[in-house]
């Protein structure tokens, strides 16, 4: 692997666990004064998550700037054949999550909804900044780490089954809501699936972000 998605790896990983310290820290400035501590922690929460996320996602562009200028060129000729592809790829994800939320619902009797996207919801009722995480950023994040680089390599060595398999079982993993395990599982193999078929990361990309950006505005209305 090379030294720089080693250093995307780890920017990553520091990101994921950086809440551990940054919302205690926020929680004992004067930011939360008088604000009861119900409120405090997911306000801290959010605004931990918009800057750790931020700051994550600019140091690894900074480390991608050249495939991603590479990238950028290449999608000013193949636009039409990305855009098919992401339409394509968002409504497979949405039956995709149709399809294991029956599954949860008529064959293992589990009613409620993934307790992961409840926690984003209420985040983001409190802070309404916070959407772009999961809308924007995340999705270009988990893209580069789950797709282009962990399936990428694996891919280079094993066959496809096996290697978005791996991926996508770290990429569900990762989400920590193991009762959905299998529908994130689904939706990160679609994932592999598009990168594989149009050697572009920008479709999975674009298609993580409109499902995720219908999810989070659809809870958002819901509730």
């Amino acid at each position: 692997m090379k030294t720089r998605d080693l250093w995307i790896l780890l920017t990553y990983v520091v990101l994921q666990y950086s809440a551990v310290f940054g919302v205690p820290y926020l929680l004992n400035s004067n930011l939360y004064v008088g604000v009861d501590q119900k409120t405090a922690s997911l306000e801290a929460v959010a605004l931990w998550g918009c800057i750790s996320f931020i700051s994550g996602l600019i140091i690894i562009l900074i480390l991608l700037h050249k495939p991603i200028y590479e990238g950028i060129k290449n999608l000013k000729t193949n636009y039409r054949t990305i855009i098919n592809w992401v339409i394509l790829g968002y409504f497979i994800t949405m039956l995709t999550q149709i399809v294991c939320n029956l599954i949860l619902i008529y064959v293992l009797d589990l009613h409620k909804g993934s307790e992961n996207t409840q926690n984003i919801i209420n985040i983001a009722k409190l802070n309404p900044a916070f959407i772009i995480i999961p809308s924007l950023v995340a999705p270009i994040l988990e893209e580069i780490i789950f797709r282009r680089i962990i399936f990428k390599r694996l891919y280079n060595r094993l066959p496809f089954i096996i290697s978005a398999g791996i991926s996508s079982a770290i990429f569900s993993l990762m989400h920590g809501d193991l009762p959905f395990f299998l529908s994130y599982f689904l939706i990160g193999f679609v994932f592999c699936y598009l990168y594989k078929r149009t050697n572009s990361i920008m479709v999975p990309i674009l298609t993580h972000m409109l499902m995720n950006s219908f999810v989070v505005f659809q809870q958002i209305n819901l509730h």
